[in-house]
């Protein structure tokens, strides 16, 4: 597993400021991007985000429901979540 988590359905008042104070409860954070109603955490272990991807996905900040993803680092995985969100 990756130490890369993807976010959605962010709520477009969510802050990167938000997601790292959020996420460095369960580990240290390295890098956080928000962009409209997603975004990404990097952590800086791979045991670190597992931790925070499990409490963490579907819990509420500003009234929506946070959804999880990680990223596995082969290509196939990466592919695979590509065409997952252009056929949603």
């Amino acid at each position: 597993m990756s130490s890369r988590l993807f976010i959605e359905n962010l709520d477009h008042m969510a802050t990167e400021e938000n997601l790292e104070s959020i996420f460095s409860t369960y580990g240290d954070v390295d890098r956080v991007m928000v962009r409209r109603d997603r975004g990404y955490v990097d952590m800086m272990s791979a045991p670190e985000a597992k931790r925070a991807r499990e409490i963490l996905d579907g819990s509420t900040l500003w009234g929506r429901s946070m959804k999880i993803h990680a990223m596995d680092d082969t290509l196939r995985y990466r592919l695979m979540y590509l065409f997952s969100r252009l056929f949603k």
